[in-house]
């Protein structure tokens, strides 16, 4: 079992902690406090992420408890859950459990993902934890990049997920799964395998067991180009929002709801496209639900909106109760 105190000489544990750290201090400028709630599975991916950040504990002035929570899925979850447990106590950290009773059934990926962090959110709180770690990894961060090109994200999918999104921390999101199941090796962290883990039915899997297994032998290091991929995507995808809010802040007007859209066509596409999608939020609408298509045709009205003699105006149904109109006037919302 591991022992920080005693770590093996093994360069891998070396280049493993460097972005371990450089995630912690990079979320400690940006509210991260001393105490944090590890999410830990059983899986060789949690456990390193555990495991790395015990050894850090110490220099970083951390305080970890490990949290795990059981679906109630599987009949040998139980076993999984007892194993977490003893790992917890062989490492001398807290831990808390809970066990959810979920019905199989239409959308149980989607409806177990946010049981699980809704428990892990309660066991944070108890612990009076700033953030609750999850262990993504470079091959998760490439898995969700592809993901959301297929389903037609734009940069902001391209980004996938961040190392520091609060309340959730992801320390090892540089490291590849080849490498945390070789650093459960080195720091003797034994590891249970989640046989769902191998449902080639489930999309994420059968990227990772039959499309990524053969980019690999072309492209080894793929998955770390992914990563940086990923991370100038969201580097761009947060300055294009900071212009488009000056914008949206600049275009207000007294009336709540209402902007000007003089001059509009002289900005970027991926400005203006940004700025609507906010001026749509802060008139209620759900960003989740806004889709690419409608926000096309609004910006393609927006435009339309400075011509001579200007086009009569466009309307969207896109919150109860409230039109999203643009016309020669800007942008404004009416009664539906």
């Amino acid at each position: 079992m591991l022992d920080p105190d005693a770590l093996p000489r093994d360069p891998r544990i070396a280049a493993a902690l460097g972005p371990v750290r450089a995630a912690v201090h990079e979320a400690r400028g940006r509210g991260l406090g001393h105490r944090v709630l590890v999410a830990v599975s059983g899986g060789r991916d949690s456990l390193v992420a555990l495991g790395l950040l015990l050894i850090l504990a110490r220099s970083e002035a951390l305080e970890l408890c490990v949290g795990h929570v059981d679906h109630g899925l599987r009949p040998d979850s139980r076993d999984e859950a007892e194993h977490v447990a003893r790992i917890a106590a062989a490492l001398d950290l807290p831990c808390r459990a809970a066990r959810l009773e979920l019905e199989r059934g239409r959308g149980l990926p989607a409806r177990a993902r946010a049981a699980r962090r809704a428990a892990l959110a309660g066991q944070a709180e108890a612990w009076s934890a700033s953030a609750i770690v999850l262990a993504h990894t470079a091959t998760d961060q490439a898995e969700t990049m592809l993901m959301h090109m297929f389903r037609g994200a734009g940069l902001d999918g391209l980004a996938a997920m961040r190392t520091w999104e609060p309340p959730y921390l992801r320390p090892i999101l540089s490291l590849t799964r080849a490498q945390t199941t070789e650093l459960c090796a080195v720091l003797e962290l034994p590891y249970v395998d989640d046989p769902t883990n191998l449902d080639l039915d489930a999309e994420r899997v059968w990227l990772r067991e039959r499309v990524f297994a053969r980019v690999r032998t072309a492209h080894p290091q793929f998955e770390r180009r992914a990563l940086g991929l990923a991370r100038e995507a969201g580097e761009a995808d947060a300055a294009l929002l900071i212009w488009a809010g000056r914008e949206v802040d600049a275009r207000a007007r007294e009336q709540r709801g209402s902007w000007s859209l003089e001059g509009f066509e002289q900005l970027p596409r991926a400005i203006r496209t940004r700025a609507l999608r906010l001026m749509c939020e802060q008139c209620g609408v759900e960003i989740a639900q806004l889709r690419r298509r409608v926000v096309e045709a609004m910006d393609a009205a927006a435009i339309a909106s400075v011509g001579s003699p200007p086009p009569g105006p466009r309307g969207w149904d896109l919150h109860p109760k409230r039109r999203i109109v643009i016309d020669k006037n800007g942008l404004h919302t009416a009664p539906a």
